[in-house]
């Protein structure tokens, strides 16, 4: 039986002992040898590159600002049936590593957010505040020939249920979710476990528990610290889901509905009266309506439809309800890899949010009208492939009646317009064939 002893031997192997190993290979790059022969002892490696650059044009509390950010994903997961002979077994490792910033940071009034104003034209930045981050340390277990699947460890709830949807990843974003749920940002990992059942080839349920504790954030604890003091509650999050793939359906679908608990106190932002406890759900959809080939899986063109409903059932919650819809049009211009999206946004305020707003601006010598409880926006973006594992998605939205979710203190209400964003994606890992 091979044992983890295996497992220094792999991290510090050179490239030089690998000639001998020469052959054909699936992968491309300077590093595809070496990235063959650590597959083959159970280890795959990944490193991406991340950068968000965004600027809104003409709405926000201060126009024609700009912000950046950029993230270097690092980590492997380790098969330890190859490694160690535990079948169903693994280990996932990752490290988040923040560079390039500009305008990011909290408090979010003077940064990016805060120039931004509104949920929408804001959320995309994440407001990384320490160098670099712990943001993923989980055991896998496989169970009844893989029907049943679990996660313990340092993570995110965001990496097991259907948040992300959208097709593009600049603006997909859902203020119910972010501001509710006592989930992390994406980059942040926290203790939590979480189980699958897959009940028949499409369908599933799961559920999971995650702690809460934004504190480790912003005390720049960069996930080293395993302790829960600080932990502000439990999020728990319970659902069910259907998803066929092309190997059971060619219009695949992927359907999900969530119920959750966050068990955090909640502070009313007008009153400062405080409980603790909230719930509510969220409904995520995917589904292909039309193939070029009708259905025979010979061409990638396609078009299909995505979408979102959130609700909070607590009023002290900022946001109340919120909704998507859009539409995706795969490989267009007999581009195969690359995607064009349509999609409109609608936001419901709580009416303790919107009087929270107005007499912030009071107090600041401002503008005493109230803000819309109603926010709108639409947006086209797009995912576009520059080269083999590079891509660009650019944005453009247009916000109605937008909030100041970011800026509470702002003197004047933001004014409706537009924010132009675009990011870059590198796989460095496949471009250097690990």
């Amino acid at each position: 039986m091979q044992t983890l002893r295996t497992l220094p031997a792999l991290l510090c192997a050179s490239l030089l002992c690998l000639s001998a190993h020469a052959g054909d290979s699936p992968r491309s790059g300077p590093l595809a040898e070496f990235g063959d022969y650590l597959e083959s002892h159970g280890v795959k490696t990944h490193a991406q590159f991340w950068n968000l650059s965004l600027k809104n044009l003409d709405t926000g509390t201060r126009q024609h600002s700009f912000g950046n950010s950029g993230d270097l994903f690092l980590g492997a997961d380790f098969n330890l049936d190859t490694l160690a002979g535990r079948d169903g077994s693994s280990l996932h490792f990752e490290q988040s590593i923040f560079i390039l910033d500009h305008g990011t940071g909290v408090p979010t009034g003077p940064n990016w957010q805060g120039a931004a104003g509104s949920y929408f034209a804001g959320a995309p930045i994440h407001n990384d505040i320490a160098a670099n981050q712990l943001s993923l340390l989980t055991w896998q277990q496989q169970w009844l020939d893989g029907r049943i699947n679990t996660h313990l460890g340092r993570t995110n709830a965001r990496r097991y249920f259907l948040i992300y949807n959208c097709e593009a990843i600049v603006t997909c974003n859902d203020p119910v979710i972010d501001a509710s749920t006592g989930i992390l940002p994406p980059p942040y990992g926290s203790w939590g476990g979480y189980l699958k059942y897959r009940a028949s080839p499409s369908l599933y349920l799961h559920g999971g528990a995650f702690e809460s504790n934004p504190v480790d954030y912003l005390k720049k604890r960069r996930g080293l610290d395993f302790s829960t003091t600080d932990a502000s509650g439990t999020t728990l999050l319970l659902g069910v889901g259907s998803k066929r793939d092309e190997s059971l359906d060619p219009y695949r679908s992927h359907y999900e509905l969530n119920a959750y608990l966050n068990t955090s106190k909640q502070v009313d932002p007008l009153t400062g009266n405080s409980d603790h406890g909230s719930a509510g759900a969220f409904f995520k959809f995917q589904q292909l309506l039309w193939r070029a080939d009708g259905g025979e899986l010979t061409s990638p063109q396609a078009l299909g439809l995505f979408g979102s409903l959130s609700a909070a059932a607590d009023d002290k919650q900022p946001f109340s309800h919120f909704a998507e819809l859009g539409v995706t049009y795969y490989a267009p211009f007999d581009r195969p890899h690359d995607k064009l999206n349509l999609k409109a946004r609608y936001l419901r305020q709580n009416a303790q949010q919107v009087e929270f707003q107005r007499q912030a601006r009071i107090a600041n010598g401002g503008d005493p009208r109230s803000g819309q409880r109603d926010v709108y926006a639409l947006e086209t973006n797009a995912v576009i492939a520059l080269a083999p594992h590079v891509m660009v998605e650019p944005s453009v939205q247009y916000i109605f009646n937008p909030d100041n979710y970011y800026n509470p203190e702002a003197t004047e209400l933001s004014n409706d317009g537009l924010v132009i964003g675009v990011q870059l994606i590198v796989d460095m890992g496949s471009l250097l064939g690990l």
